[in-house]
């Protein structure tokens, strides 16, 4: 899996993002607030997620791994997908975001464009006890870098059918087992084992 790229900014746009790394050129989609974080030229390093899907691969980027880590909340949404998630990163700031979640503001949240009543109270519903929290239990055993292999594996869960609750629980019973996480593929082959 792709947690970042680093690489030589060829051209921008608010919603995508060109990046060259050894004669390759990567095309990320990002969300607006990205577009306003990264410069016109130069090396930059983007926090990345690959999603592949039947009609094809995209590859989203972040300028920070906290609008990373929103984006990969705002996914666990039902009904939120990764377009509407970018979406959402290019309405408001994250922090801006994550008080509006935690306060229960749906308004806040009917203000940005694409996101409706409905969508607005799912993700307060789903997200405020996380957002107050500060963390998912998953986190609580890992930091950093394991903290991206962690929401990875939940992802992979999720995509193979899984619920959310069941990905969450049995990834952290297999961070409890595994204690050091350094490979998303061995930790999503522990979590299958405690997906009840």
């Amino acid at each position: 899996m792709l947690d970042y790229i680093r690489g030589q900014v060829i051209r921008k746009s608010p919603t995508k993002l060109v990046l060259e790394v050894a004669g390759v050129g990567y095309l990320l989609h990002i969300p607006l607030s990205t577009f306003e974080k990264i410069p016109d030229h130069g090396e930059v390093t983007i926090h990345t997620q690959l999603f592949l899907r039947e009609d094809g691969i995209k590859l989203y980027g972040f300028a920070s791994e906290d609008e990373k880590e929103l984006f990969h909340l705002l996914l666990s949404v039902n009904g939120v997908g990764p377009t509407m998630a970018s979406a959402i990163l290019s309405g408001s700031t994250v922090r801006d975001i994550k008080c509006a979640i935690a306060g229960e503001d749906t308004k806040a949240l009917v203000r940005i464009k694409g996101v409706g009543k409905k969508t607005a109270e799912r993700i307060v519903l789903e997200l405020k006890e996380r957002i107050k929290e500060g963390k998912t239990s998953a986190d609580t055993e890992m930091d950093g870098r394991q903290q991206t292999y962690a929401a990875d594996a939940i992802m992979a869960l999720i995509s193979l059918g899984y619920g959310r609750p069941v990905a969450e629980s049995a990834v952290n019973e297999a961070v409890k087992k595994i204690k050091s996480v350094d490979n998303v593929e061995v930790l999503v082959r522990e979590a299958l084992k405690y997906k009840t």
